[in-house]
């Protein structure tokens, strides 16, 4: 027999994942600025990137619609059975500035699916809003991103919230 109890804490679980790199390719480049000049780096570079005294970023690709993108397959499919689990809040955290875009893409697809843009690539970005839903009660928690500093930052959460299940996967995946 099913408890209602069961029924509301399975409304609690939360699936997150990442977009770029990890639902999509896109070509969107992260601009590094210096002295007038700038170069480009992937996704990939950008994840290990360390700015340079005088260096900034320009993520003016990432404030746009996207372009060509190409879904990950494999993650996509994962994407749309934790949409159809009864309860399950399923959110794609972006560290754009603008989540319309995303959101537009999953819509071309096919897929309603709520998208939340922090506008940060700040790892404790994300991780404070995976926290704020811990604290709203959500357990388990499912994270999946291709940062392995974005998954260090949600992984500290582990020590602070021992009873709250949190699962975090990081995915490699390439173009």
């Amino acid at each position: 027999m099913i408890k209602l109890k069961d029924i509301l804490n399975e409304a609690r679980s939360l699936s997150v994942f990442d977009f770029d790199d990890t639902l999509a390719f896109t070509d969107s480049w992260v601009y590094v600025k210096k002295n007038g000049g700038e170069y480009k780096l992937d996704s990939a570079e950008f994840a290990v990137h360390k700015l340079k005294p005088g260096e900034s970023y320009d993520f003016r690709d990432f404030d746009r619609m996207l372009r060509k993108p190409q879904i990950i397959k494999k993650n996509v499919e994962i994407l749309k059975k934790q949409l159809k689990k009864v309860g399950r809040r399923v959110t794609i955290l972006t560290a754009r500035a603008v989540g319309f875009p995303v959101k537009h893409f999953f819509k071309t697809l096919g897929i309603d699916v709520y998208v939340v843009a922090v506008g940060s690539a700040d790892p404790k970005v994300k991780a404070d809003w995976i926290e704020d839903h811990i604290k709203k009660g959500y357990n388990p928690v499912y994270f999946i991103d291709d940062s392995s500093k974005n998954i260090a930052a949600v992984d500290k959460l582990k020590r602070k919230y021992p009873k709250t299940k949190i699962k975090t996967y990081l995915f490699k995946g390439h173009k």
